[in-house]
């Protein structure tokens, strides 16, 4: 009898909490949807095309003035998460047939309600495609209108898409080396991947470097090609970097002579710091500011 008791209050309990079925992503029907939804823009002269984005690149400020959300609640989980983290690629038509094929993929994520978007510089650098646009975690696709900010040597663009009603995310505080962080991005067209780790270390790249100087946070939680632009975020679902580039250490040649590199011994991870997100969304600027 007491066990039985015990199985009833058991029962009660669980029955008394709901418990949400994980979220199930489909990698094949997101670009599905994203390369007919774009392709549907094109063929409606509708859309903004790869080549327009670099020159824009070019030419945007290193700043824009952005109005952020005065509160952003705190995200339940990883499916509130992934509503504010995008998709963003292009498509094509080759000169075998008629069909729109998908082109290059990244990732971004939502800044401001009205539309305001976050990614790498290098996405939109030396884009190509007929159109382009972000698809969400639910299959909703928005077109890609304009950039608004750029900077090359901290690998960060600020754009804006046709879209309203967006779940943002918030910034955080600087994230000290140890703490834990997450990424959520598209790594080789594994989209919505969450990966865990802490930040490394922080650091400064040479002065003759490409880079100039400017800091870079390095992290090791996992991420690959198409993870561009995925946020960087701590443990209460707030910014507090992104994804940027990687680096391979290798063992030397296996042999004297070798041209191949020898085995891979480490990958590390940098990503954009907190402290270069704030700069690029504070002015001033001579874009057009966000209503």
């Amino acid at each position: 009898m007491q066990r039985l008791a015990a199985a009833i209050g058991v029962g009660m309990i669980l029955a008394g909490r709901a418990i949400a079925a994980p979220l199930i992503i489909d990698d094949e029907k997101l670009f599905a949807t994203l390369t007919q939804e774009l392709g549907a823009m094109a063929e409606a002269d509708k859309a903004t095309d790869g080549k327009t984005l670099a020159e824009a690149s070019k030419a945007a400020p290193l700043s824009v003035a952005v109005k952020l959300p005065v509160a952003v609640a705190k995200p339940d989980g990883y499916s509130a998460l992934a509503k504010s983290v995008y998709l963003i690629g292009s498509i094509y038509k080759c000169d075998k047939c008629e069909h729109w094929h998908p082109g290059s993929s990244a990732t971004a994520w939502c800044l401001t309600p009205d539309g305001l978007m976050v990614t790498n510089h290098h996405v939109f650098e030396k884009a190509e495609g007929a159109s382009w646009g972000v698809c969400s975690v639910d299959g909703k696709v928005f077109r890609v209108l304009e950039i608004l900010a750029t900077n090359a040597a901290e690998d960060v663009a600020v754009f804006r898409v046709d879209a309203t009603d967006l779940t943002p995310l918030a910034f955080g505080a600087d994230a000290e080396v140890g703490d834990k962080v997450s990424i959520i991005s598209h790594p080789d067209h594994r989209c919505f991947f969450r990966s865990t780790g802490e930040v490394a270390r922080y650091v400064r790249a040479p002065e003759h470097s490409p880079a100039k100087g400017t800091v870079s946070m390095s992290v090791t939680a996992d991420f690959a090609k198409g993870s561009s632009g995925g946020p960087v975020l701590n443990a209460d679902g707030a910014v507090v970097g992104m994804v940027s580039t990687t680096q391979s250490i290798y063992y030397g040649p296996t042999k004297k002579g070798d041209k191949e590199p020898g085995p891979l011994q480490m990958v590390i991870k940098n990503c954009v710091p907190l402290s270069a997100l704030r700069e690029i969304t504070t002015g001033p600027t001579t874009a057009a500011l966000p209503e």
